[in-house]
């Protein structure tokens, strides 16, 4: 499915080393969830089934791949699910290289979460 003009355009206005890694997650999220859909919200590229799923936010330094059920994973994934949010954490995307099969089953989780186990977010 195409990614919204307005989705599309947060990440043609990008320019820098971070451009390649927010595409990257952006092509990988509805990869392993093609039934999410895409939209903004807050401003970044937000993908959704039931409920919020997954975010990309890009920084100078990294890019954070957020996880709106990201506190219910974080017990198991020793660490590289970060915050402290009731129920929003992130993962910090440095390089491509941090994109691995950690980072993929991570995605899996939270989308099995959402379909299995949906919880309301804002």
């Amino acid at each position: 499915m195409p990614m919204p003009p307005a989705v599309e355009a947060y990440f043609e206005a990008m320019d820098g080393p971070m451009r390649e890694i927010a595409e990257a997650l952006a092509r990988l999220v509805p990869e392993r969830g093609p039934h999410l859909i895409a939209t903004l919200a807050w401003g970044q590229p937000c993908w959704s089934g039931h409920e919020r799923v997954a975010s990309v936010v890009a920084h100078a330094r990294h890019c954070n791949l957020q996880l709106w059920a990201g506190a219910r994973l974080a017990p198991y994934f020793d660490g590289r699910i970060e915050g402290n949010g009731k129920a929003l954490r992130h993962v910090k995307v440095r390089s491509l290289s941090d994109i691995d099969d950690q980072l993929i089953d991570i995605i899996d989780q939270a989308i099995l979460l959402d379909q299995n186990a949906p919880e309301k977010v804002r």
